[in-house]
Parts: structure tokens; sequence; C-alpha cells
């Protein structure tokens, strides 16, 4: 009967939630009686000795303490106008943004040190913390405050650094109870309520236009709810009060998830995956703690699909095509999927109590109470009637809705090539990318999408899509009669034929969709995996004008390359061997362009047709050395 409730309540309000309006007052009371008397953070306090003197406990933070006890023994990082005023100057993000984790990073190894001895030997450090982040003029990055209206005029919004800042904050007071003098604790329950709480209730009520995040359908909306909505359930003294950002948790994130499609993929890429979708599954664990289970984020069906995501866009273990604003180097989180495996039976080994604890947070984030998740948390205890029956397909993962399939050698062939390939739309972080692929050789990428460059005031400004990384310039798609993609999250790519089969995997995609031009009668894209022997990946392009025009396709790649002596390319990273094979309609003749721009270097190889044509083809044939080519 609770599931039920549960899901009837989230029922009732997705449709009010998608259209913007702002928590129901009935809602809110409801809620109110299942919440405690006193607010509360999650896990146990630090008064609670049993919990913190647990020897497993004590095992799992030696090496925060050991951090912390190094800490002591140095001064808080300065607060610099002139570092974060950077931005302004340069469009520069990283001085500012270091120099604002520099100064929050310090709190959590101060305080869980603090938690396990229970000494006092932390406690002047974690209130020197406490009291300059309190006082400093913002807690939002340089990069969204453009105006300066949060530096400047003390005029609050909320953005993901300001939303996580609140939660860390809230969550050391609720640990460290009354070891933290009273006037700090004033302090910065002040700024709680001047920088988060007062805003975002103006938010919730329509009186303000600010913290439009709780509309979006990307990684903001779940990020900055989890930490205001968790800071309020911390410290907020009134029952009716944390019921009202209980509820707006509940209420707004339903945008988030709408920005899913049913099968699950992230439009916004691997990358923000990780940090939207692991917020979102703290924001479960906080509600489920402060209701007793009444409140499950999980009960929403379209939960499932979005947390096998994490695994099924693996091209092998650790290896994932940067599609969207992502790197090669991403890694899917071991929090996030070791939380869902538990609550889900997603069907892997993983549990919370073997993930690593942070050591050095990174800037988005708080890792303070992700720390209490860590070390306490039991999510199989609200595990209830949720539940996966299925299991992923060891070959491949087939995302409909986009048109996105990664295929994988078979399991035990000695294989180690697999590919990905996306067809159409992205999220918040698009890029011109309709048909882009990534071929794997074990843990490496030979050949593929190259991912993002580093973020700078171009990035998400007008002149981003000048940005050759970001422009389907910089990825291994066709340039048509010298025209470059249109906005590919405006597109949908149609899927034309797909065979999946035991032996070999084929997707068909109609490209022309990404390319403003009626001369361009036909442009499909194949993919072509076949699994025997050492396997082997074909990408062919085909192509028919109305009249003759130039046709050209490309290969990127982040390592080495060269020509062979008999025309074929040979691309490597560190340890494996692609080769390539060029055919085509038409003479092929080959050019390569080193791009360095945003902080980002990779290698663009032109495959061109000599003159031009009515209509043509291009096939790719990559196999790992020292496979045989393909016939």
């Amino acid at each position: 009967m609770k599931r039920e409730l549960v899901l009837l309540g989230l029922a009732l309000l997705a449709s009010a939630a998608l259209a913007g309006s702002g928590p129901d007052p009935e809602r809110v009371r409801a809620v109110t009686d299942w919440l405690p008397d006193v607010p509360a953070g999650l896990g146990p306090a630090c008064s609670d000795r049993s919990a913190w003197e647990d020897v497993r406990v004590g095992q799992r933070l030696k090496a925060v303490v050991r951090e912390a006890a190094n800490l002591v023994k140095k001064d808080l990082p300065p607060w610099s106008d002139g570092l974060y005023l950077d931005y302004s100057l340069s469009g520069m993000r990283p001085p500012g943004e270091r120099m604002m984790n520099d100064r929050k990073a310090r709190l959590y190894p101060l305080v869980v040190a603090e938690c396990l001895e229970f000494r006092g030997r932390f406690l002047p450090a974690i209130e020197e913390v406490l009291t300059g982040l309190a006082s400093q003029q913002t807690w939002t990055w340089p990069a969204h405050d453009r105006t300066l209206r949060n530096f400047r005029d003390r005029h609050y919004d909320v953005d993901l650094f300001a939303a996580d800042t609140a939660h860390d904050l809230a969550h050391a007071l609720y640990l460290l109870g009354d070891r933290i003098d009273g006037d700090v604790r004033r302090r910065v329950l002040d700024a709680l309520e001047a920088r988060v709480f007062h805003p975002m209730r103006q938010s919730f009520a329509g009186k303000s236009k600010d913290n439009g995040w709780l509309k979006a359908q990307h990684n903001w909306n779940a990020v900055c709810l989890k930490g205001v909505v968790a800071a309020a359930l911390a410290v907020l003294p009134e029952r009716t009060e944390r019921a009202l950002f209980a509820t707006a948790a509940e209420h707004y994130i339903r945008n988030y998830l709408a920005g899913f499609p049913e099968d699950g993929y992230s439009p916004e890429g691997p990358g923000y995956w990780n940090y939207g979708f692991s917020h979102f599954v703290e924001m479960r664990e906080v509600l489920m703690q402060a209701t007793a289970g009444r409140l499950d984020l999980f009960a929403d069906p379209k939960v499932g699909p979005v947390a096998r995501y994490g695994t099924r866009i693996e091209m092998a273990p650790g290896n994932i095509a940067a599609f969207s604003d992502a790197s090669p180097r991403t890694r899917i989180d071991g929090f996030t999927l070791a939380y869902s495996n538990e609550v889900l039976g997603l069907g892997l080994s993983l549990r919370l109590a073997d993930q690593p604890l942070p050591l050095r947070p990174a800037g988005n984030s708080a890792p303070l109470p992700l720390a209490s998740i860590l070390l306490f948390a039991r999510p199989d205890a609200y595990r209830g009637e949720v539940g996966l029956p299925d299991r992923p397909d060891p070959l491949r993962s087939y995302f409909e809705w986009t048109g996105v399939l990664v295929t994988r050698p078979a399991p035990e062939s000695g294989s180690t090539l697999a590919a990905s390939i996306k067809g159409g739309g992205n999220g918040n972080h698009n890029h011109d990318d309709i048909g882009s692929f990534t071929v794997a050789l074990g843990d490496e990428q030979p050949v593929g999408d190259v991912g993002r460059p580093a973020y700078t005031r171009k990035t998400f400004g007008p002149e981003r899509y000048a940005i050759r990384a970001i422009n389907s310039y910089g990825h291994p798609v066709p340039v048509v009669a010298g025209r470059l993609q249109k906005e590919a999250s405006r597109i949908r790519v149609k899927v034309l034929r797909t065979r999946f089969e035991p032996q070999g995997d084929e997707i068909l995609l109609d490209l022309a969709p990404a390319y403003a031009l009626p001369l361009l009668r036909l442009l499909t894209r194949s993919l072509h995996h076949e699994r025997e022997g050492g396997g082997r990946v074909s990408i062919e392009d085909r192509f028919e004008y109305t009249s003759p025009q130039s046709f050209e396709t490309a290969l990127t790649t982040l390592g080495e390359w060269q020509v062979q002596p008999e025309g074929s390319l040979l691309l490597w990273q560190k340890n494996e061997r692609l080769r390539v094979r060029i055919l085509a309609s038409a003479e092929p003749e080959l050019s390569a362009e080193r791009i360095e721009e945003e902080g980002l270097a990779f290698t663009r190889i032109a495959i061109r047709l000599r003159g031009q044509h009515l209509e043509g083809w291009v096939r790719m044939v990559m196999y790992a050395e020292p496979a045989s080519p393909a016939r």
C-alpha cells in the first residue's frame, strides 16, 4: 500500500511539476507528518559513538584522517576578489573555481576526522572554515555570476556550487551539533538563509524568476535540488519549512527525469549522467531517511532505465565513447552504480561498502554528506518492490529513441574490438555530432569522438559552435558539399535498419536531416560489427545529390597515426594498434590537420573524394593488428 500511495502522489504531481507551478500546499501538509520533530542530516551524528567508533568506519577513514592532520597545520586559503573576477576579464574558469574549491574542500576531511576521534583536535580548524565560508562574498561560481550581482550586490541565486556548499555546511552543523561555537553556528545559519533558503522560497512561490533550473530538464535540476533540499532538512527547525523543501524535491525533480527518453539514454552524455544522476541518487537517500521510507524517488518507473544507462553505455569496463560534453577518460561513477545496484537489483557485484571515500573532492560536489552515505547508508532496507527483472545484453546496448548502438565482442572470444555510434539529438551539452562514432580496443580508443574542450566563456556563449571540437568539423562525420551539420539538439535522426545477431550487429542511419541542404537527396551511414575472428568494424557513408558536389568524411583521433605503404592507416594510443582500410566509389585523398583549441588537441584526418559527384560511397574497415584485412 505504501508504494501505491507514493506512485499515486508522484503521478498527481507530474503534470504540475512539468508546467512549473509550485509545490501543492496539501502535499506539503501530508509530508509534514512524515518528518521528525527536529532536523537531521544523513546517517548518525558524531555524538553517536557506537556508530563512529565501529572499527570498519575507522579503517575506511584512515587516509582521510591523515589528510585532516596535514590540513590543521595550514591556514585556510584566502578569498581573492581578483581570482573571482578573473573570469569576467579573461573568460577562464579555473582560477576562481580553484580558489573557491580549495576553501570548501577542507571542511570534509576535518569534520570526518573530528567525528572519528571526537577529542576536539580539529574543531578550531573546522570553525575557521565555517566562518570563512559563511563570510565570503558568494558561493556562486564566477561563470554563473556574469553580471556579478551575487558578488557585488548580494542578490543571491543558487547555482551548482552554492547548492553543494549549502549541503556541506548544513551537514557539518548536523554532525557536530553543539560542539560548534554558538556564534559560528548562527553565522552559518544566517548565510544559509540569505543565500539559499530565502531565494528558494521566493522561487517556489513564483515571486522570483531566479533559479530557472527548477524547470530545467538537465543536470542542474538534480544537482541544485539535492543541495538545497538536503540542507533544509538538516538544519531548518520548523517541520512545515522542511516539508516545503522535501515536497519541492519530489515536485521539481520530475523535470530532470523528463530529460531522459523512455530507454534511459542520457542526452547530455556519460559525464553528465555521472554528475546529475549521482545527485539524484543522493537526494533519494536524503528523502528516504527523512521520511522513514515514505517518499521514494526511485518509485518512478523511469528511474530503472536511467540507472541502467551507466553500464549499458560502456563498450568495455571503463571505456565509454565521449559523446556530448564528455571526455574519453570518463568513467562511470562507482557510488551511483553501487547504490542503484543495491536498490534496483542491477545484477552487479558493486556494493556501497566497497566504494572508496573521496580524499580530495572535486569542485562540484558535497563530499561530507556523501561520506555519511558511503559509511552508513543501507539502501537495500528501502528496496521494497522496486527492481528490474531483466539484465543487460553482454553483446550490445541499443538505445532506440536516440539511435545509439554500443556493440561489443562476444565474451571469452579473445577479441577486444568494440564500437559506439550515435544517431540524433543531444541535451543541454550539445555537440553537432550526428553519426559520430568511437572504436575501442580494450581500454583504449585509437579513433573516434574526441570529446569536449576545456570550458571557457566561449563554451557556453554565442561562439559555442565556432569551436571545432563542438561543431561537426571536429567529429568523425561527413562534410557534405562543403556544409557542416546543423545544431544536433534540434534533430532526431531516423534509424532505417538494425540487425542484431550473435555473429554481428548492424545499424543504418539517415543522416540527411543533419544538413540544411536541399540538393542532398540521400545521406546514410551504417556501422557493421563482425565478431568472428579478431573482429571488424566497418563504417560506410552513401550519398546522392541533385547536382555534382564534393564529399568528405573524416576520422578523428587523440592518438598517433601514420599511412602504411599499401595505403591503409595505422592508429594507436599506447599498446593497441588499429588498422583502417579505406574503400570508395572514387579515388580518395587524405589530408591531416592538427587542431589545438580551447585546451583540446587532436588530429582530424579528412577523407575526400577527388572531383565532384552525383552519388558515391566511402567505407572505412577497421580491425586490430594483426587481424587479416577485409576482402
